[in-house]
């Protein structure tokens, strides 16, 4: 078991309740039906901003907002990040089980996630091979594009080499459009980033049920600031190195518990993005 994942970002305040069960899905911070975890809810916190402040794409070309395509168009569902030209990373548990390639679009180039930008179709969604849907080890996905993804703010991130190690306290930055305030199901329509640091393994493991925290997970966050409902598949980046992948935490979004993020740097993971492909 693994705690309520973070969810995929998207929708304002006032968008349809069809629209919301987009992404909703593909949240698993969130009580309620979209649970698959089977924790009992904690209980209530006073709403508060989680921490992020307003971020320019320029600053962020790799960011990518995952969306579903749906009868009204395309709703926002996960994070992701441009990591070639034809090639974005995100989180297996935002594309599982893998839906039609035409039922996947990805918007890069712009800070607001509705419109602008440019729109790229996808043609292939690979996920981790060994990935679990129930403890979320190998929380890892590649989709290929048809077109390159170049545009104006638009850029690939490099990514952690295989094996390599952070210390704690190190500045990481995460970006995506998830919920901002706790409790709320507010969602951002203009890019959020925010800084936290990365937690020590030893620190992280101990912050969750034995067994929780495998190998190919690291954590950052610090009270006040984490990832949260709608973040899930984004980038956590830290020296222009993308060292992580938004994949669960707390169902509040508070720091307090170690926010969980797919290791980049982890051989399995990393030798297998290399082998898919080639970065």
């Amino acid at each position: 078991m693994k705690l309520f994942v973070v969810l995929a970002f998207c929708v304002a305040a006032a968008v349809a309740n069809s629209e919301m069960d987009v992404w909703l899905q593909y949240n698993r911070r969130m009580p309620g039906e979209y649970n698959t975890k089977g924790l009992p809810e904690r209980p209530p916190y006073q709403g508060r901003i989680i921490g992020g402040v307003d971020a320019n794409i320029a600053n962020y070309p790799y960011q990518l907002s995952l969306r579903r395509v749906t009868a009204a168009g395309s709703s926002h569902s996960c994070g992701a990040s441009v990591i070639a030209s034809r090639w974005a990373l995100s989180a297996a548990h935002c594309t599982f089980p893998p839906p039609a390639p035409t039922a996947v679009v990805l918007r890069g180039g712009s800070s607001d996630h509705r419109d602008g930008g440019v729109v790229f179709n996808v043609d292939q969604i690979i996920n981790h091979p060994n990935y679990d849907d129930w403890n979320l080890v190998n929380d890892v996905c590649v989709l290929r594009t048809t077109t390159d993804l170049v545009g104006v703010n638009i850029a690939p991130i490099a990514l952690d080499p295989a094996g390599a190690q952070h210390a704690a306290g190190s500045r990481a930055v995460l970006s995506g459009w998830g919920i901002y305030i706790q409790n709320s199901n507010i969602i951002p329509n203009i890019l959020q980033r925010v800084d936290i640091p990365v937690v020590g393994q030893a620190e992280c493991v101990a912050g969750w049920p034995a067994g929780w925290v495998t190998d190919d997970m690291i954590c950052a966050s610090e009270p006040g600031r984490d990832a949260c409902n709608g973040d899930s598949g984004g980038p956590l980046v830290v020296g222009g190195l993308q060292i992580g992948i938004v994949s669960w935490g707390d169902t509040q979004c508070i720091g307090t518990s170690p926010g969980v993020f797919a290791r980049v740097a982890f051989p399995l993971l990393r030798n297998w993005i290399n082998e898919v492909t080639g970065v």
